[in-house]
């Protein structure tokens, strides 16, 4: 990748580190890497408040990472991308190397 598409996309990818800098975030990711699931669902997995989900799916969602739909009176979510858990998967195994001494 190029500096200057890097730089294109600095916005987008700085909403996106945001997004995931927030280990209630990565996990909501995780549990959705298994497919859609209603909001609900979260609360009783993650021990949170609703509205402090509901919080976390709206960065998620504003970050571009996660959709919703409306099913009756459930909102149910989804990962925006199919290749996303594999991207979580690769910063998850990126790490830097120490400098000998």
């Amino acid at each position: 990748m190029t500096r200057s598409a890097i730089q294109t996309g600095t916005r987008e990818l700085a909403a996106i580190g945001k997004a995931l800098a927030h280990p209630a975030r990565v996990e909501l990711l995780r549990l959705l890497a298994d497919g859609e699931r209603c909001g609900c669902e979260f609360v009783p997995v993650l021990g949170l408040d609703p509205s402090v989900i509901s919080r976390h799916l709206a960065a998620l969602a504003r970050a571009g990472l996660i959709v919703s739909r409306r099913d009756g009176v459930r909102i149910l979510w989804r990962l925006a991308r199919p290749d996303l858990p594999r991207l979580l998967s690769c910063l998850t195994n990126l790490r830097c190397e120490k400098e000998p001494r």
